[in-house]
């Protein structure tokens, strides 16, 4: 829960020192965005940061991202990062991408014949994204479908999606 809040005051603080420097009207020059996704690679949701690396709204960018969930004294946390190209321009972009999701899992059990067990692991798995992302060039809300496939550690999922709903600045 820690790193999600510690992710949330990261965004929002980078927002508002971007909205301070931009506030006489001039146009963003970068592509910045914070999004939820359901699904995708977060695997049932995270909160996201997407930026590009150069002063353009298309090409070469990263994102990190978290989530936490927690129930019934079972906990997960997953953390998606990695590096993705949008291809297109005027905010309708196909968007490709590579990077991992590492996943860390604790939790008790109650196994029959045995009682309760305590368990926790890490795990770590590569993904991939493809889809559309819908992002104004002069801001505001984005949105993001996309197919998601998992792979590594003998998981193999090529049919996986996700949805995503944000604010570019």
């Amino acid at each position: 829960m820690k790193y999600l809040f510690t992710l949330i005051l990261i965004v929002g603080l980078t927002s508002f020192a971007h909205s301070q420097s931009y506030s006489d009207g001039v146009d963003r020059t970068k592509g910045r965005a914070v999004y939820l996704e359901v699904l995708g690679n977060g695997f049932g949701y995270s909160l996201n940061y997407d930026q590009r690396f150069q002063n353009r709204f298309d090409g070469l960018g990263f994102k990190a991202g978290g989530s936490y969930l927690g129930v019934d004294g079972v906990s997960v946390a997953t953390f998606p990062v990695g590096i993705n190209y949008l291809l297109g321009s005027e905010g309708k972009y196909f968007e490709m991408g590579l990077g991992t999701t590492y996943i860390r899992a604790s939790g008790q059990a109650d196994i029959p014949r045995i009682g309760k067990k305590s368990t926790s692991g890490n795990l770590l798995v590569g993904n991939m994204t493809f889809g559309y992302r819908s992002e104004p060039v002069n801001g505001g809300f984005v949105f993001r479908a996309s197919i998601t496939p998992f792979f590594g550690y003998g998981i193999f999922w090529p049919i996986y999606g996700g949805l995503s709903v944000g604010y570019a600045f």
